[in-house]
């Protein structure tokens, strides 16, 4: 969603993307500068409870939460806008984490201790995605919250939008550049609420009215 402007090594290696929701830090390795150029969604939208059912059954689901992102690396340039290595490295992320933090004072999971507990931690998971020098690489389905969670807990104290389960959510992507070594960590944010949410009855005369989106077959 966002485009990079050449740099040159007089800007900071750090920097921040600026121009919508999404953007993140840019991380400088030896050779190339590379950063999260868009989460989507960017705001997620967690359903704690899905409603399934099919004639006279009615039951609950529950699902993992993933968003989709954008990783965009460009070979470092000097004040004269050319590179400084002829031969930019690739970048190797291994591993990312999820570090969590209540938006709202009034949230009801963090009154609750053992949801609390849950964004308490970062959640971490490996991966496994290589982006070459001077590329834009997608990187689908990064999971994001767990259908354990819900069924567990989250069910419980985020019933609906009105419990204020809001949180500010950081991305943090462990990189290491392939052929110097080097690593660094790439960040960007999004947000995400917990609730029960009414996503329409898929089930047509199905007792499950409140949000069924998958309907069993007798």
């Amino acid at each position: 969603m966002k485009k990079l402007t050449v740099l040159s090594l007089v800007a900071p290696f750090l920097f921040s993307c600026g121009g919508g929701s999404g953007s993140g830090i840019y991380g400088g390795f030896d050779t190339v500068l590379v950063g999260i150029t868009s989460i989507t969604p960017s705001k997620v939208n967690s359903d704690t409870v899905i409603w399934v059912g099919d004639t006279g059954v009615c039951g609950v689901a529950f699902q993992d939460d993933a968003i989709n992102i954008k990783i965009k690396s460009e070979t470092i340039k000097n004040a004269s806008g050319q590179p400084i290595t002829p031969n930019p490295s690739p970048v190797y992320f291994d591993s990312y984490r999820v570090i969590w933090s209540s938006a709202v004072s009034n949230n009801a999971c963090e009154g609750a201790p053992e949801c609390k507990q849950i964004f308490a931690t970062p959640f971490a998971q490996l991966t496994g995605i290589t982006v070459p020098p001077d590329t834009e690489v997608s990187l689908q389905g990064l999971t994001v919250a767990l259908a354990s969670w819900k069924s567990s807990v989250l069910s419980q104290y985020c019933v609906s939008s009105l419990d204020n389960c809001i949180y500010n959510a950081v991305l943090e992507l462990h990189g290491r550049e392939v052929l110097t070594g080097r690593e660094k960590t790439v960040r960007a944010s999004f947000n995400i609420q917990f609730a029960d949410y009414d996503q329409g009855n898929a089930c047509g005369a199905s007792p499950c009215t409140a949000d069924s989106t998958t309907c069993r077959k007798p």
